[in-house]
């Protein structure tokens, strides 16, 4: 009976959410050694490092349900409420959302783009919708693919929050992760926070680096490469920016 019990007792232990101690993504520890980098105020990358974390670390699904997941390792949950009750906001629906978000915080939107499925630009301001509904619109019209296809290439050397790594080689169903902050060594030796979103639609975390995959909680991109082997299997991932 006391066996019992004491195993009842770290089960629920075990399924108690993690705390995110810092605020916003710019506020995590950089590991020893490193420093993060810095970029202009008003650029999108460092929007990206202000986007504000979640206490309680809880993914919450379109339908306001916790997600569980067998194989994330959750480090920190972007503090945006899902936009919709509908299983539209996946992997590259997010970062449609990110860059509208930014346009939008910045009053920007007549500047403000996102694709169709051929990765064709589609303006807000030829719209004719809402916000909103032009959001809905790109969400349920594009994909990662679409992403792949409509935003430009960019070197792995060069990669900055808000880029893109993006699996999807033939049209069909693939995945997307964002890169949401970059620190560097004095030797230039980069390691990078990255998230993702998934299905059913959900909001978006920031996966933890497991030892072998970088070092604190941060991935060094043959890590974050090796990962997405292991758990997505769609291709070698394409690197992409707006």
């Amino acid at each position: 009976m006391k066996i019992l019990k004491f195993l009842m007792i770290i089960g629920a232990l075990l399924v108690l959410p993690t705390i995110c101690q810092a605020k916003i993504i710019k506020d995590m520890p950089v590991p020893l050694g490193y420093v993060r980098v810095e970029y202009a105020d008003s650029s999108y990358s460092a929007w990206i490092q202000r986007l504000p974390l979640k206490e309680d670390n809880v993914i919450l699904g379109y339908n306001g349900k916790p997600i569980i997941s067998p194989f994330y390792n959750i480090l920190a949950v972007v503090d945006m409420p899902m936009l919709f009750n509908q299983d539209l906001e996946q992997c590259a629906d997010w970062c449609f959302r990110f860059r509208a978000e930014y346009f939008k915080q910045t009053g920007r939107l007549e500047q403000l783009y996102l694709f169709d499925y051929s990765g064709k630009h589609r303006y807000y301001r030829y719209s004719g919708k809402p916000y909103k509904g032009f959001l809905k619109w790109a969400l349920g019209n594009a994909n990662s693919y679409s992403v792949k296809k409509g935003c430009q290439s960019v070197d792995e050397i060069n990669l900055r929050p808000g880029d893109m790594l993006v699996q999807n080689k033939t049209g069909g169903v693939g995945h997307v992760s964002v890169v949401m902050d970059v620190c560097q060594d004095g030797k230039g030796d980069q390691r990078y926070l990255i998230g993702y979103s998934f299905m059913p639609a959900q909001q978006f975390h920031l996966e933890k680096a497991g030892a072998d995959q970088g070092r604190e909680g941060w991935f060094t991109l043959a890590g974050y490469r090796e990962y997405l082997r292991k758990h997505f299997y769609f291709g070698e991932p394409a690197y992409r920016r707006f």
